[in-house]
C-alpha cells in the first residue's frame, strides 16, 4: 500500500472548506440582494434598483410581470368557473367585480370578488332575503372554492354582514369555516382558504 502524507492533505481540505465556506456566503448575499431588489421595485424604487443592479432588476421585474399574468389567468378561470353555479344562471356585472344569479323568474344573489396583490378577494356573498335559508349560497360557495382548487388559488375572505338581516361575524365566520376558511394570523380582521391539492381533495367534508 503506497505510503499517503496526511499532514500534506490538510492545508488541500482546510482550502476546500474555506472555498465551500465563501460559495455558501456569496450565494445567500446573493438571495439577500435579490429580496432587497424585489422589496425596493414594490416601494417605487425602480430607477435606485436599475442605477445599482440594472440585469438583476430587468430579471425580478420580468419575474414579478409572468407572475402577475398567471395569477390574472387563474383568476379568469375562476370566474368563467363560477358562471356554473347548479340551478342558477348568471351574469357578470359591468364592473366586473359582481356575478350576479337568478332563477328562471327572479334575481336571487350576487357576489363580489376581486384580484389583488395577484389574490382571489372575496367581499361578499348576498342572498335576496325571500330566497336565504335554500342553500343558494352554500350552493354559490361550494362553485367558487372548486373552481380555486382547480386552479391552485387561495382566497382572501373580506366579508362583513349586510345591514340588520345579514350574519354576525360568528355565524359568518362558521359559514365560510364549514368551506375551508380559516382565520389566519396574516389576515387579522378577515380569513383565508389556500387551495386543497389533489391528495387531500378526497377528505374535503361533505357539504350540504
Amino acid at each position: 500500500m503506497p505510503y499517503t502524507n496526511r499532514e500534506g492533505l490538510r492545508p488541500i481540505y482546510a482550502q476546500a472548506v474555506r472555498e465551500t465556506d465563501l460559495l455558501s456566503e456569496i450565494e445567500e448575499l446573493e438571495g439577500e440582494l435579490r429580496a432587497f431588489i424585489a422589496v425596493a421595485l414594490q416601494h417605487g424604487m425602480r430607477e435606485y434598483c436599475e442605477t445599482r443592479h440594472p440585469d438583476l432588476t430587468r430579471e425580478i421585474e420580468a419575474g414579478i410581470q409572468r407572475s402577475r399574468q398567471r395569477a390574472e389567468m387563474k383568476y379568469a378561470k375562476i370566474l368563467a368557473q363560477i358562471l356554473r353555479v347548479p340551478g342558477l344562471s348568471a351574469t357578470r356585472g359591468e364592473t366586473e367585480e359582481r356575478t350576479y344569479y337568478r332563477t328562471a323568474v327572479d334575481n336571487v344573489a350576487y357576489i363580489e370578488h376581486a384580484l389583488q396583490k395577484k389574490r382571489f378577494i372575496l367581499n361578499g356573498i348576498w342572498v335576496a332575503p325571500a330566497y336565504r335559508g335554500k342553500g343558494i349560497a352554500h350552493r354559490i360557495l361550494r362553485r367558487l372554492v372548486e373552481a380555486a382548487d382547480e386552479t391552485d388559488f387561495g382566497i382572501a375572505l373580506d366579508h362583513e354582514p349586510f345591514g340588520e338581516e345579514g350574519l354576525s361575524r360568528d355565524d359568518l365566520v362558521a359559514f365560510y369555516g364549514r368551506h375551508g376558511f380559516q382565520i389566519h394570523s396574516g389576515k387579522a380582521d378577515g380569513m383565508f382558504r389556500f387551495p386543497r391539492t389533489p391528495l387531500d381533495l378526497y377528505a374535503r367534508p361533505r357539504m350540504v
